[in-house]
């Protein structure tokens, strides 16, 4: 089972952080390709030491088990989901966001230096421009979550064991 939760957290963390950061960056409106690879990296390196050193799937388990869901249910799959939401994205966009906050100071900074007059660049804000992401992540990630996480389990044969397990 162990083997089953290192290949979860590694295919998690990489869909997570591919569709995290392309969405990040295309609400951004300020897409790139360089900074699509810096966001992905960095969050996917994130996601697996969240995988890695967090309790998700204890925390879940534990949660499911005091509301009384049964493992394989459809309400502890909708609990499930949001307890990976809730311990990946806040995380995730907070890194991305910081890292697209810095590449436009640096761009602001450039700007000036070239002779851009100060008052005629925009303003940043940190805490908006995180808030704004994160409500966007949030629900985008519950979504991918909800979606995905079946799927890799039957891809990687997780149902038809608990099947078999049951049945002898």
């Amino acid at each position: 089972m162990r083997k089953i939760g290192l290949i979860m957290n590694v295919l998690m963390g990489v869909s997570l952080s591919c569709v995290l950061s392309l969405v990040g960056l295309l609400s951004s409106g300020r897409f790139s390709l360089g900074a699509w690879l810096l966001s992905f990296g960095a969050s996917t390196v994130l996601s697996l030491l969240i995988g890695f050193f967090l309790p998700v799937r204890k925390t879940a388990a534990a949660l499911g088990a005091g509301a009384g869901l049964k493992e394989r249910s459809l309400g502890f799959h909708f609990l499930d989901s949001l307890v990976s939401d809730v311990f990946y994205t806040p995380l995730i966009t907070l890194l991305m966001v910081f890292l697209a906050y810095k590449g436009a100071q640096r761009g602001i900074a450039a700007a000036i230096a070239s002779g851009a007059p100060a008052d005629s660049v925009p303003a940043l804000h940190f805490l908006p421009m995180f808030l704004h992401s994160l409500v966007i992540s949030m629900v985008v990630g519950y979504v991918l979550i909800f979606i995905l996480q079946p799927l890799y389990l039957k891809m990687l044969g997780v149902g038809k064991k608990h099947k078999e397990k049951a049945q002898n």
